[in-house]
């Protein structure tokens, strides 16, 4: 018998996975538009936690350099996404919004 007030054993009909919002993390730096972003926090059914932002640097190619964190606990997943994240931020040479894409704000 599954224990029906843990949401991991809720059934989904048909749908393929769930997660729950732990976390929603707004990160303050001069080198993003705005000054700001977040990171949304994840738990996943698998057990384990992932952290994305809400924004990305493009590529050389102009595709988005999609970094995450992932780890075993909330906290951890944000440090790895950190860890990912801000050294990428050293190649922002201007004030040039065309280096970064944005989530869907409803998204965040």
């Amino acid at each position: 018998m599954t224990d029906q007030s843990d949401w991991k054993t809720i059934e989904l009909f048909g749908a393929g996975a769930i997660d729950r919002v732990c976390a929603i993390y707004e990160i303050s730096d001069l080198r993003v538009p705005g000054t700001k972003f977040k990171v949304k926090v994840l738990e996943r059914s698998i057990g384990d936690f992932i952290a994305v932002p809400n924004v990305y640097l493009r590529l050389a190619d102009g595709t988005p350099d999609y970094i995450s964190g992932i780890a075993k606990t909330q906290i951890e997943a944000l440090r790895d996404l950190l860890k990912r994240f801000m050294p990428s931020l050293s190649r922002v040479t201007t004030d040039d919004s065309e280096q970064f894409e944005w989530a869907d704000p409803h998204d965040f």
